[in-house]
């Protein structure tokens, strides 16, 4: 069978040498939007699951605490803002009684600058409301909560947020590498949160995308719920960033509706079998570095046989990572080669790394994501330009300088018979079944 994959930002031709029934493309249908923006809005905010309508929550003289996500995310916050802060009015709610919190996680809060905020809510919003940035560093923005049943952890948030009568946040809804999905409570946890609580969530768990339960997501809707969280506004939008569908109301019944929808109308992909190969690119134009373009090897191995190859096809021309990503703290740097997967596991564990606390969340997405498949899977890197054969070596991957090259020496390893998979972007999600609620 002739493919043509992305690579290189572009595209390459591959001759796979196995027969047609052996392969299969696992692509999510990624449509594109039926209605405008503001229309699904509308909608969602007047025919709310599992809530009343927001401006029947409110009353005159509540405080209110209306949290949004940051610019790492695609959701059109400057759209969707005017439209729920005309709900609060229409419940009395006066524009001194908001306070608008930028949800930034660990994420380091000086990127959300005052420019950036303005950005993100839009010009008329900034200038009639208090616009802030959530800070998880400073102890004294924070204020205690109590400690989760789930994984013990102690539970700091945003001192605005927790002294708010209502909390209403406006997010995502995506497959996530650590939640298994965004949306919902992620928006407390970890987004208004403390560092340290974040930190002690963040290790409890090493899940998979599509995973709809697991310890780190149970602990942070116990999180959101001790937090008290209102309402949600949560999009589902396309690889483009295109909203398709808008939930609104219950933090959690929202949520679950939202995953329906996006397993099967956007990202879900039904895995026929577990194959001996599968091939993963990060899409087009995304291959440019080694560590933005490996976020795929967790859902690769999710398709795997444990005898299996992963062929991870990515030019790496650029090499490692960006200069903004390294010095931000978004990636780690080429020094953890340097370090063992149980070592890694270690620094993980004992947040002893450098300081953990800038540069965790880049460390816990290079150990679950590309350490530990590294270490569980056999892994080759095919067509990798700036990654050399030793760094490569390090990681237990094999380095094979051309696809081709890499390819052939998967269905050599695997046979002529062995079932192939193929994942041109990162943006599907492999799904043994599609989750449903009633």
């Amino acid at each position: 069978m002739n493919l043509k994959i992305p690579y290189n930002g572009n595209y390459v031709a591959i001759d796979i040498p196995l027969p047609d029934q052996n392969i299969t493309v696992l692509q999510g249908k990624d449509p594109a939007p039926a209605k405008d923006v503001s229309t699904l809005i509308r909608e969602a905010l007047s025919a709310p699951i599992g809530k009343k309508k927001l401006s029947d929550i409110v009353s005159p003289g509540k405080k209110v605490a209306l949290i949004f996500d940051d610019f790492t995310r695609l959701t059109p916050v400057a759209t969707i803002m005017p439209f729920v802060l005309d709900e609060l009015k229409k419940g009395g709610i006066r524009n001194e009684d908001v306070t608008l919190i930028c949800a930034n996680g660990m994420h380091n809060p000086d990127y959300m600058n005052e420019e950036k905020l303005r950005e993100r809510v839009g010009s008329d919003v900034f200038a009639k409301y208090k616009v802030i940035s959530h800070n998880a560093y400073e102890f004294n923005e924070l204020k205690f909560i109590g400690i989760t049943q789930e994984l013990g952890t102690p539970l700091f948030i945003n001192r605005i947020v927790a002294d708010a009568d209502i909390k209403v946040t406006i997010g995502r809804i995506a497959p996530h590498g650590d939640m298994g999905y965004s949306g919902g409570a992620k928006m407390i946890m970890a987004g208004v949160s403390g560092i340290w609580s974040i930190i002690h969530n963040h290790t409890g768990s090493y899940p998979r995308r599509g995973i709809l339960r697991n310890p780190l997501r149970d602990d942070a809707d116990e999180c959101a719920r001790m937090a008290g969280l209102d309402f949600i506004v949560n999009v589902v939008y396309n690889s483009k960033g295109d909203v398709l569908r808008v939930f609104a109301g219950d933090p959690f019944e929202a949520r679950l509706k939202g995953i329906e929808y996006g397993d099967q109308n956007v990202w879900g992909a039904k895995i026929p079998h577990l194959a001996d190969i599968v091939i993963i690119t990060p899409g087009v134009g995304k291959d440019d570095y080694f560590m933005s373009s490996m976020g795929g090897l967790g859902i690769a191995s999710d398709c795997l046989k444990e005898s299996g190859t992963i062929v991870a096809v990515a030019s790496c021309k650029k090499g490692w990572s960006t200069k903004e990503y390294l010095e931000s703290g978004w990636h780690v740097s080429k020094d953890l080669l340097n370090y063992d997967y149980p070592h890694l596991m270690w620094l993980l564990a004992s947040r002893a790394w450098q300081e953990p606390h800038l540069q965790y969340q880049a460390l816990v997405y290079y150990v679950n994501h590309i350490a530990k498949t590294c270490q569980d899977y056999e892994v080759v890197l095919a067509g990798a330009k700036e990654i050399s054969q030793g760094d490569a070596q390090k990681l237990n991957m094999r380095c094979i300088q051309s696809v081709e090259k890499g390819l052939d020496y998967a269905i050599k390893k695997q046979g002529k018979k062995a079932k192939l998979i193929v994942i041109p972007d990162t943006y599907t999600l492999p799904l043994e079944k599609y989750h449903t609620f009633s």
